[in-house]
């Protein structure tokens, strides 16, 4: 009887918009080391913001934005969830990039990483930045002496 060994690391995510329309995503990871996934898991969590939250960009992960930018979308991708598989590697983003494949300690330094030098909204998306600076323009044109004041 031959067993199967699910080595490597699924890590499925999404981005959710404003309306809570969803797109969903996975990267799959090799496991070199043998990580635990309850410690794979703790580790990613304690990466995230609030615990679910990142910018995919920063990591090298697919943005899954939907092409439409609404006024209350947002750069933000959820976290689901980590499980093992014997699935082959597929990290087509960081791919593109590197010209490698990755290893989860690879990631995981990754997000550590970003969580240390700050997940960076304005690094997310081309058009959400300049909804952002419009949004921010708007703002201050309110507040400024002679403007409108806030509604």
């Amino acid at each position: 009887m031959t067993t199967t060994t699910d080595t490597n690391i699924c890590f499925t995510y999404l981005y959710r918009d404003a309306s809570n329309y969803k797109q969903h995503g996975e990267v799959i990871f090799s496991n070199e080391t043998l990580l635990p996934i309850e410690e794979i898991k703790k580790r990613i969590r304690s990466s995230l913001k609030d615990g679910e939250f990142f910018i995919a960009r920063q990591i090298h992960l697919e943005k899954r934005f939907f092409d439409a930018l609404y006024d209350d979308d947002h750069p933000w991708h959820e976290f689901v969830r980590v499980t093992t598989t014997d699935d082959p590697i597929f990290d087509p983003e960081n791919w593109k990039i590197h010209k490698h494949k990755r290893d989860i300690t690879q990631f995981l330094a990754e997000l550590d990483k970003a969580r240390c030098s700050g997940w960076d909204e304005m690094n997310a998306r081309e058009d959400l930045v300049r909804q952002f600076l419009k949004q921010k323009s708007v703002l201050q044109q309110r507040i400024e002496p002679g403007g409108e004041g806030l509604v």
